[in-house]
């Protein structure tokens, strides 16, 4: 189910409302619990019901490791215990994600011909796999309790952050869970919580789904374009997909403040980074803090060295590459991050004096490696970087701006077409620049709760909010997946 459909907005999301805080109203917890997983549930098994089966196994094998890690106190048999849960959760993640990857690498490289059915994604099975990995190995520290089952099952199925995250940890969650002063209804936490769904909608709607249309179009026309409309096509994917990723977040952290709880921030302004790394601590945040906690610290950090820091930060990038998709194009991207960050590491000095240019040299590094990890393929990255650089210009920007046919300019546009044909072209170039200057100023403009904050609560904010709640709604006919369902 999509956060952005009618049915989900309409039914499922006042109903999950209106049964949680009922059953508050009884004594025992337990039943608001088993309703919302109930209806997490509902919501992950929408899309395609087989793929609730591979969340309930994964549920059941982890609390099962979680349970035998209590009963066995130390030795060696503990640490192999510990080592099959995390061989586990690899396992299902390598079968249904990678496995496809790499029997077609064997192909190639061995000369065979294995042939597999294509196995289908599970949604989300790198979240929740990450999220119960990272349960796994503190409980095997000993800085996780084994706790009571419809807690461990409602930590990780809670629906807002069950398909892309955030990647929750579970000191974030279930206190907040069994803390008996959060099943109180807040109307000013609903509010709020609600405000900051709207806004995400609308970031998701109006501009991520509107600037996929160009996106979508040029990506499957790489050959036709010039060096201007190149540079057009991988900037607007940059928007796009923050605009997707940041807004599904909002959504998230919303829904989940209208339930009572807090989840954590994903995005903190990444476009004001000024150098690879900070960009990659204010960019999906809670993957960076998963990668940083439970591969780069325990590989060595930056307590042995420098040559060791730079291979481990290497390594750590080269897995966020995988972690997004099983294809050459991931472990590039991911390559070009890690030796980014490595240079950064290793010439600590080499920055311009003025931050302003550090900021500009980051985002146009962000953007130029996001282009390879947007291509189908290794040999379409390279086709669109010689677009990039030695295509020239042959006046295609006209011809990529007609892409743009929505139905907000639909009436404007028959109009135009019967009344003054010669102006529909400015239309659609007066679609682009609008679209350009609105992604760009909310690039580098401020966080959501900071809006929240100053004008969510003034009439002219509730009048904002209401406005672009209604434009988003009426605009749902044009639902597409989040582009990090794919991952």
């Amino acid at each position: 189910m999509l956060f952005n459909s009618v049915i989900f907005i309409t039914a499922f999301l006042p109903l999950a409302l209106l049964g949680w805080f009922l059953l508050q109203k009884l004594e025992n917890p337990a039943w608001a619990k088993a309703f919302l997983i109930g209806m997490s549930f509902w919501f992950y098994g929408y899309y395609n019901v087989s793929y609730l089966w591979i969340l309930l196994v994964s549920l059941a094998g982890n609390y099962a490791f979680s349970f035998l890690l209590r009963r066995i106190r130390g030795g060696g048999f503990r640490r192999g215990l510990f080592v099959c849960g995390v061989l586990g959760n690899l396992g299902l993640l390598f079968y249904f994600k990678y496995f496809n990857f790499f029997i077609d690498n064997c192909n190639f490289l061995l000369h065979t011909d294995i042939r597999l059915e294509k196995i289908a994604l599970p949604l989300g099975i790198s979240f929740f796999t990450f999220q119960q990995m990272s349960f796994l190995i503190e409980r095997y520290r000993g800085n996780a309790p084994h706790y009571p089952l419809l807690d461990y099952v409602f930590f990780v199925s809670f629906f807002p952050q069950l398909i892309a995250g955030p990647i929750v940890l579970h000191s974030e969650l279930v206190p907040q869970l069994q803390g008996r002063q959060n099943r109180r209804f807040s109307p000013e936490g609903f509010y709020d919580g609600a405000t900051l769904f709207i806004l995400g909608l609308a970031k998701k709607v109006l501009l991520a789904d509107s600037l996929a249309v160009l996106v979508n179009a040029e990506y499957d026309n790489i050959a036709m374009l010039d060096t201007p409309t190149a540079w057009i096509v991988i900037v607007w994917y940059m928007m796009e997909l923050y605009f997707d990723f940041s807004g599904y977040c909002d959504m998230a952290r919303g829904i989940a403040a209208m339930f009572g709880f807090r989840l954590p921030e994903n995005f903190d302004s990444p476009f004001k980074a000024a150098s690879v790394r900070e960009f990659w601590r204010r960019w999906h945040m809670t993957l960076s803090r998963f990668l940083s906690q439970y591969v780069y610290l325990p590989l060595g950090g930056n307590r042995k060295g420098k040559r060791r820091q730079i291979l481990n930060l290497l390594a750590v990038f080269l897995v966020s590459g995988l972690w997004h998709g099983a294809d050459w194009t991931f472990v590039l991207w991911g390559l070009m991050h890690g030796l980014a960050a490595a240079f950064e590491t290793a010439f600590p000095r080499a920055r311009f004096r003025h931050e302003w240019m550090n900021r500009a040299t980051t985002a146009v590094f962000v953007t130029l490696s996001f282009s390879v990890f947007r291509s189908d393929s290794l040999e379409s990255a390279a086709l669109l970087w010689r677009k990039l650089f030695t295509a020239g210009s042959q006046g295609k920007l006209l011809g990529v701006c007609n892409t743009l046919v929505f139905p907000e300019n639909y009436a404007l546009r028959k109009l135009l077409d019967m009344a003054a044909p010669g102006l529909t072209n400015g239309l659609f170039l007066s679609c682009f620049l609008l679209l350009t200057a609105v992604g760009a100023a909310l690039l580098v403009g401020g966080k959501a709760e900071a809006w929240i904050e100053k004008k969510g609560h003034t009439l002219g904010g509730a009048f904002c909010l209401a406005t672009l709640f209604t434009w988003a709604f009426l605009s749902l006919s044009q639902v597409s997946v989040f582009l990090y369902f794919n991952f």
